[in-house]
């Protein structure tokens, strides 16, 4: 592809303290928490309203933000926060009031208690709400475009939208892909470090008019036929194995929103896709819709309380699970998960599963924590090496391959973005780098702010 060299003249955008790139759910409490910290914060997405995949990409409920056991609330602070808002809106329900095998835990057994159903609209509406709230200025249809830096420091960050081109000073990676950390050089892996494999892509989409008592009722008949990690629908897969087709998926992923008889689908998987490449993201759009209609088509036929629903619509974007994972000062693993560890300059804690959808198992590959009530992430893993005045929020932590698929989730995402915002607005008030904030202080300031470290 031909390389076309052109000179514009760049507008710097000044008294910028914070610069959050990507208002999805990292993003936005990144934003928050920054501005309310007392930094001049502005935040910026290329999409035309704020929450990226729990808006854009439907993707929903809240996974749980309770302790292994499901008897105490972990993941809090901005979270809990945006729950309670949406809430008084009747835009969410309480993930305290959610159990095992219900419609809004899909029917699962096992991983899937006190998740948080909401809606994506209300959601929306909350989250622009708290950063205009903050002072935090926001900035839509505004694409990251590159990085200037200078003896291991980011001296700029351009972006561009549709007034022109932009200069900004300050940086908190946001993006989801580690996309502002990639452009400054910082190292990373691309999915699973031995092979480079990376979880596949989902198209989630939404059906109105399902009759949840007979659905219910149906499942219920099968409960025994349902693996203890997945969802249901198995036996009509099974047997109807020739008109199910090639949706590489043995089990139907659905959860009720707080809509009655409205439910998200997180059932479509596309194989083998870079979400760091357009090539790969176009035909992952593509095939997520073919897939979504095949398996709409598929339950209105064979599954009980479908008979008279209708398809509501799709996300407006491919839900990425994993691409880059940055090399940060600490690596979060697998056996860090697993071992329940708790730093401690840990700045949130959660007992989310490895979840990491493999594609050599049409159900996915799932573990649920057995050695502890909860995990630790470490301010450290949101420090990527040999760039100092950058922090990374959001799934592109740094992280191996498998305990990020722990750490992916969207209440995860936003006390990442708390901390990294707290962190950066402690670092422009003490004119430091975020690199050389103290941990012990930070952690201080959270609990001020309603997290929970495991105390």
């Amino acid at each position: 592809m031909e390389t076309v060299s052109f000179t514009r003249q760049l507008s710097v955008a000044e008294n910028v303290d914070v610069l959050v790139v990507g208002a999805g759910p990292a993003g936005i409490g990144a934003a928050v928490c920054a501005a309310r910290n007392g930094a001049r914060t502005l935040v910026f997405d290329q999409n035309g309203c704020v929450g990226g995949q729990a808006t854009t990409g439907l993707v929903g409920p809240f996974m749980t933000c309770y302790d292994a056991q499901n008897k105490k609330m972990v993941i809090r602070g901005i979270f809990e926060e945006v729950v309670a808002r949406m809430k008084t809106l009747g835009g969410a329900v309480d993930p305290a009031d959610v159990e095992a095998e219900e419609p809004f835990s899909g029917f699962y057994k096992i991983g899937h208690a006190h998740v948080g159903p909401f809606d994506h609209e209300c959601f929306k509406l909350v989250c622009t709400q708290m950063l205009a709230e903050s002072g935090a200025k926001l900035l839509l249809h505004t694409q990251f475009i590159d990085v200037l830096q200078e003896n291991g420091r980011i001296t700029g960050v351009v972006a561009a939208n549709k007034s022109g081109l932009f200069l900004f000073r300050k940086v908190i990676d946001c993006s989801g892909d580690a996309d502002v950390a990639a452009r400054s050089g910082v190292k990373f892996e691309l999915g699973r470090v031995e092979d480079g494999n990376m979880q596949p892509a989902t198209l989630f989409f939404r059906v109105g008019n399902v009759d949840t008592p007979r659905l219910k009722a149906h499942i219920r008949e099968h409960r025994d036929e349902i693996r203890p990690f997945y969802g249901p629908f198995s036996w009509l897969i099974r047997e109807k194995a020739a008109e199910w087709g090639d949706v590489p998926r043995g089990e139907v992923c659905l959860f009720e929103s707080p809509a009655a008889g409205e439910y998200r689908l997180n059932v479509t998987r596309i194989l083998d896709v870079d979400g760091t490449n357009a090539e790969d993201l176009t035909r992952a759009e593509l095939e997520g819709l073919r897939q979504a209609h095949q398996v709409f088509g598929f339950l209105k036929k064979y599954a009980p309380g479908f008979e008279n629903a209708h398809f509501l619509d799709t996300a407006a974007t491919i839900g990425i699970r994993e691409t880059r994972h940055v090399d940060g000062l600490y690596r979060l693993t697998v056996d860090d998960v697993r071992a329940c560890r708790v730093p401690d300059d840990s700045i949130a804690v959660m007992a989310t599963n490895m979840d990491t959808h493999n594609k050599n198992d049409p159900g996915g590959t799932y573990y649920t924590l057995e050695n502890g009530p909860f995990f630790g992430v470490p301010y450290r893993c949101l420090i990527p090496r040999g760039i100092s005045n950058l922090l990374v929020a959001g799934r592109s932590i740094s992280a191996d391959a498998m305990a990020g698929s722990a750490i992916r989730m969207i209440p995860c995402c936003l006390v990442f973005g708390q901390a990294a915002g707290t962190a950066a607005a402690m670092a422009a008030s003490g004119a430091c780098d975020p690199s050389r904030v103290d941990a012990q202080a930070l952690r201080s300031l959270l609990l001020q702010q309603g997290a929970y470290l495991g105390q």
